[in-house]
């Protein structure tokens, strides 16, 4: 049996079948969990400045500044970049430096190159943004 329909209501069927199936693919990072903040104390010099380092000083440091973001100064870090603070202390669920490493836009997922961070490293940045983003001076 088969159902008369033109051929313009047959494209637009398969049209909006397509953009469902897209958006629900889209939609799958947004929903991925986010990995839950580390059970440890979090030293900035120790955990967080060689991370920093390893994967976001490339484009966000001293020869590069993306997106207005530098975090290789205490300063300019906690000023943020053109999209606002990266991260505020207390709220790592909330920030944008979370949403971006653990993948949360798939529009914008950082670092854009070579391996994504793990979630062990995600939950040290997020206990350290839990516990204060303490940033000593000189740092």
């Amino acid at each position: 049996m088969t159902i008369g329909l033109r051929p313009t209501a047959t494209i637009f069927l398969v049209i909006c079948a397509a953009v469902t199936i897209f958006m629900a693919a889209g939609s799958a990072d947004e929903s991925r969990p986010l990995p839950a903040p580390a059970k440890r104390a979090v030293d900035f010099a120790k955990d967080i400045k060689p991370l920093f380092r390893d994967t976001c000083y490339k484009c966000h440091g001293a020869s590069k500044k993306e997106s207005g973001l530098r975090l290789d100064r205490r300063d300019d870090a906690l000023n943020g970049g053109d999209g606002g603070p990266a991260f505020v202390a207390g709220k790592s669920a909330e920030s944008l430096l979370i949403k971006y490493v653990a993948g949360l836009d798939p529009d914008v997922v950082m670092p854009p190159e070579g391996d994504k961070l793990s979630d062990d490293q995600i939950g040290l940045l997020r206990a350290w943004i839990d516990q204060g983003a303490k940033w000593p001076e000189g740092e």
